[in-house]
């Protein structure tokens, strides 16, 4: 491992900060603006109604480049405890917009009732309007006292997101230049131990990992429901649900709250269960070829019957740079899973212990930075229980040690790529693949179920219903027309997606001679049968990206250069090759 470059880091990190501090400060001014609106209607809900005469009314017009905005003005005269006063504010929101029609049905009413009493004792022309007056200051007054719900929508937008985001760069990043500077200065105290060079690996047992993450998500849904709450709540006061069918899209807000504050309750009921867990390695560091010893510490017993999910993982991130461009790419190149029943818990006067052990395999990469800059390595232990919240994530040291067998020797003991296709059915198994191997390891059959990937439909559903009141409210509010095409049509090619990944099924048999791919969507289906003389090869590539992780899939080339999809949806390059792997000896088969 090479030690982390703290000054260009450091750099970035500074970076990151500033570039943040706009979007901090336009969110904070904007979500002053937003709630100031709510302020400001409870406020005049006190104000005394009187009678007030329109001197002028009109509609000002502004072009823009994709559309109009429109605000309505005037000016008129009320009187309030025998004095007279002049006005000119017709809303608490000032400014032009196209948020709904507000402006214009304010102009159209206000028109109606132009050109009254102009003074004193002239003849009233039309009947008066109304107005409403600040009794503590007669002075300030406004016609429509009215909460713009459409407007305080289009604000609560901008107050989820600019604020969160400048918020998440600022602080996101001087959190990592304060991690930084800490492992700059461990990496100089122990240059030949980088299993020191982090924070979390000093002491003697290893936190979860990243506590930030957690607190960020419990500050995020606290802003969000004080941003959220206010908007449903002012609408249902202000009559809006009872006369404007459209106010009920406001309860999208509502959905998307729910997200954050579901994984705040698991967070929090985790804490609850079992405190916060550690975990204690028996040898430090954990070394390539050896067996990773030790034990899970918990201030709390785990639930009666309880069998916890271990997993250990290998992930490789790659970060590629083009031009001014830096993007990421995660993937998992390793995995070994097991299980441990609560019975095998003991407990002693540090808490509660349950034993991990997982031998690693020999060509296993080490933690953090290699040679190559641009790919770092980490390994991570899971620990779970399926049916609740307990979920706990460490970060693992993995290095290279005395201890640790050569790779150039018999001794060296199995390789990754040995044990990915030892475990090959489980692996595929993980990804909801059901693959049938015969005794020679020769594969019978792969069946790809609908709906495998829930976590991605679940999400697609909530992201679409979203695009979907979006694009209601954009055909209703007369957007531009590029927006009233591209915005429905995205939104139904979204739920043909979610309803193909739902209802689609593939099934490919093997036999001696050749394989069958079946595919079935409901009642419809659909087969083709591809003799081995025909197969040139298989191979895999990635087809799809998810929070920036590939998935990847496996195809066949046929001596017509036309290639076939035999398995998708695979996290892990290391399966997938696997794969393709027992596919080639399939076919070399006789």
């Amino acid at each position: 491992m090479v030690a982390p470059k703290s000054s260009k880091s450091l750099a970035a990190g500074g970076c990151l900060s500033l570039f943040g501090l706009p979007f901090l400060g336009a969110g904070l001014f904007l979500s002053l603006i937003y709630f100031s609106g709510y302020a400001k209607w409870w406020r005049a809900q006190s104000w005394v109604e009187v009678p007030c005469w329109i001197e002028s009314a009109e509609l000002e017009r502004n072009s823009g480049d994709d559309s109009d905005t429109h605000q309505a003005l005037a000016t008129y005269r009320y009187e309030f405890e025998g004095r007279s006063y002049q006005g000119n504010r017709v809303s608490f929101h000032g400014g032009s917009d196209n948020i709904g029609d507000f402006q214009q049905e304010a102009h159209r009413e206000l028109s109606r009732h132009a050109g009254g009493k102009s003074s004193g004792s002239q003849q009233d022309a039309r009947a008066p309007f109304r107005c409403y007056v600040n009794p503590a200051n007669p002075s300030e007054a406004v016609i429509y006292r009215t909460l713009r719900w459409q407007m305080q929508a289009f604000l609560a937008i901008f107050a989820l997101t600019f604020p969160a985001v400048g918020a998440g760069l600022v602080f996101g990043g001087l959190v990592g230049m304060r991690m930084l500077k800490k492992e700059a200065v461990l990496s100089e105290k122990h240059p030949g131990e980088p299993w020191k060079w982090k924070p979390r690996w000093v002491e003697s047992s290893i936190p979860e990992s990243p506590a930030f993450g957690g607190t960020v998500l419990i500050l995020y849904t606290l802003w969000s429901a004080l941003v959220i709450f206010p908007l449903i709540l002012a609408t249902a006061a202000s009559g809006a649900f009872q006369t404007q069918g459209m106010a009920w899209l406001v309860l999208i807000f509502l959905a998307i709250w729910c997200i954050p504050a579901w994984f705040t309750f698991r967070r929090l009921r985790h804490r609850l269960a079992v405190g916060k867990p550690r975990f204690e390695l028996q040898e430090f560091p954990a070394w390539p070829g050896g067996l990773l010893r030790g034990s899970i510490l918990l201030t709390k017993p785990l639930p009666a019957r309880a069998v916890a999910d271990l997993r250990l993982t290998c992930d490789k991130r790659t970060t590629q740079t083009s031009g001014n461009k830096t993007s990421s790419i995660s993937e998992n190149v390793w995995s070994h899973q097991t299980k441990v029943s609560q019975d095998r818990m003991t407990r002693d006067f540090t808490g509660f212990r349950l034993p991990v052990g997982v031998t690693l395999p020999a060509d296993a990469p080490e933690s953090g930075w290699g040679a190559d800059a641009s790919v770092e390595h980490s390994w991570n232990l899971e620990f779970k229980i399926p049916g609740t919240p307990i979920h706990s994530v460490f970060e693992i040291p993995v290095f290279r040690t005395g201890k640790s067998p050569s790779l150039m020797t018999r001794e060296a003991g199995p390789s990754i790529s040995d044990t990915v296709s030892r475990d090959l059915p489980a692996l595929l198994a993980e990804q909801r693949i059901q693959a049938d191997f015969d005794g020679a390891g020769m594969p019978l059959s792969l069946i790809c179920p609908p709906a495998r990937h829930r976590s991605l439909i679940v999400f697609l559903v909530i992201f679409n219903l979203i695009w979907t009141g979006a694009a209601v409210v954009l055909v209703k509010q007369d957007a531009p027309l590029i927006f009233q095409i591209v915005w429905p049509l995205s939104s139904g090619v979204i739920w043909l997606s979610i309803f193909w990944q739902m209802l689609h099924r593939r099934t490919v048999v093997f036999t001696r001679n050749d394989l069958t791919i079946r595919h079935q969507l409901g009642p419809f289906r659909r087969e083709e049968t591809i003799p081995k003389s025909q197969i040139t090869g298989f191979s895999h590539d990635t087809n799809m990206s998810s929070n920036n992780a590939n998935f990847y899939r496996v195809r066949l080339e046929n001596v017509f250069a036309k290639k076939k999809t035999v398995a998708d949806g695979i996290n892990r390059p290391a399966t997938a090759e696997a794969l393709v792997q027992r596919l080639e000896e399939w076919k070399k088969s006789s």
